[in-house]
């Protein structure tokens, strides 16, 4: 699939799936965006909407997870933290909050206090798209001569606090955090390219 394509579909098939800790199928009937959120999730360890793609994650905040599917199939869970500022997506730079929204892991290196990390593309069109309704709605903040920019730099790593992340604290600047171990084994499994799901 091209990957332009490809990409539209997922964030199709992302928008139409449920909410909640559950894992998602597509629904059977397309439903309207704004009301996403009442299609019901089943209980399969499978995506069947991402059946297609070699690896692709799923990030539940309110679940407090970071999960891999290998063609559509679950095959690793891993506990996650993030950012301090709660739930809702982000917003402007220094809100503290975790994105919310299809993205694509960009580039993997080595980082010197969390081990990996995996740097998302961050912001994207949608979060550009809802930084300028935001501004337009006056509820970016102002800094020095301008306003809060929409922010950068968001990805998934490591922790300097195991302590934090084994109580499930929250403690990052918008990033999503796992255990050294676990953020080890998700760089040695998905490719640069992998799509990275994240749902309040």
């Amino acid at each position: 699939m091209q990957p332009v394509k490809r990409q539209v579909s997922l964030m199709v098939a992302a928008a139409l799936a449920a909410g909640g800790c559950g894992w998602h199928t597509r629904p059977t009937r397309p439903v309207p965006p704004a009301r996403a959120a009442a299609v019901p999730a089943d209980d399969a360890d499978r995506l069947t909407w991402a059946a297609d793609e070699e690896y692709f994650v799923v990030v539940r905040k309110t679940c407090r997870t970071l999960d891999i599917y290998r063609f559509g199939e679950r095959i690793e869970s891993f506990p996650a933290v993030f950012g301090l500022g709660g739930s809702g997506s982000k917003l402007y730079e220094g809100d503290l909050r975790t994105p919310t929204g299809l993205y694509m892991i960009v580039d993997k290196r080595q980082h010197p206090r969390w081990g990996h990390f995996l740097l998302l593309d961050y912001p994207n069109l949608q979060d550009l798209h809802r930084y300028w309704i935001a501004m337009e709605a006056g509820t970016i903040p102002r800094r020095g001569d301008g306003y809060a920019g929409v922010g950068g730099a968001v990805g998934i790593h490591g922790t300097d606090k195991p302590g934090l992340n084994r109580r499930g604290v929250d403690w990052t600047w918008g990033c999503v955090s796992l255990a050294n171990a676990d953020v080890a084994r998700l760089a040695r499994l998905v490719p640069v390219g992998t799509l990275v799901l994240i749902e309040d």
